[in-house]
């Protein structure tokens, strides 16, 4: 007979039900991110707030994620896909993404992801360091990064302008702040849910 123990690490790991469940949700980000953050960054003020308006949207599909698919690896799992994605862009960006997911990871390890604070806390980590990756290499490595996106590259060079100044942190405040937003009306739409699941 199996010990508690050892059935506790069996169903702690993801398996091919939850890696489905993760895939359609993974979709679903992304096309919000199409049709919500892809317009918005298209103007120079607005690609600043991409992801703090992708976040209040996206909270309700993390807290989904994170309810349906409550195990280890989940959320390293979503920034390294991301992660991925931008190595076809500039390798700069897809670092700071995948340090941004190894750091979630550790609080979904060591927190106790039957609580709502620590879906919170790994969500607001995660898209705080997809705005960072968007940024810190714009401000450290221009050159670099605007010939890598050389199709973008007058509007990235004007938000470069800004960047440099107190937006960055206007910018990183409202993408934080969108995260809250966004975790807090998943939290209400998906009530029955957080029930079901025993989280707090």
């Amino acid at each position: 007979m199996e010990s508690n123990t050892a059935k506790f690490k069996k169903s702690d790991k993801m398996n091919v039900r939850d890696y489905i469940t993760a895939a359609i949700l993974y979709v679903l980000m992304f096309l919000v991110y199409a049709g919500v953050g892809a317009p918005i960054g298209m103007t120079v003020a607005g690609s600043l707030f991409v992801f703090a308006a992708c976040a209040v949207v996206w909270g309700t599909i993390f807290m989904l994620l994170f309810t349906k698919v409550n195990k280890k690896g989940i959320v390293l799992l979503f920034g390294l896909i991301w992660a991925a994605m931008q190595l076809m862009s500039f390798w700069g960006v897809a670092l700071i993404i995948a340090v941004g997911a190894v750091i979630a990871e550790l609080f979904w390890r060591k927190l106790d992801r039957h609580k709502f604070s620590t879906m919170l806390i790994c969500f607001a980590v995660q898209v705080v360091f997809l705005y960072l990756g968007m940024t810190i290499p714009l401000i450290f490595m221009k050159d670099m990064y605007l010939a890598a996106v050389s199709a973008y590259a007058d509007l990235y060079s004007t938000v470069f302008d800004m960047l440099i100044g107190p937006m960055f942190f206007v910018g990183l405040a409202a993408t934080v702040v969108g995260c809250v937003v966004g975790a807090f009306l998943g939290k209400l739409l998906l009530k029955k849910h957080f029930q079901k699941a025993g989280i707090v």
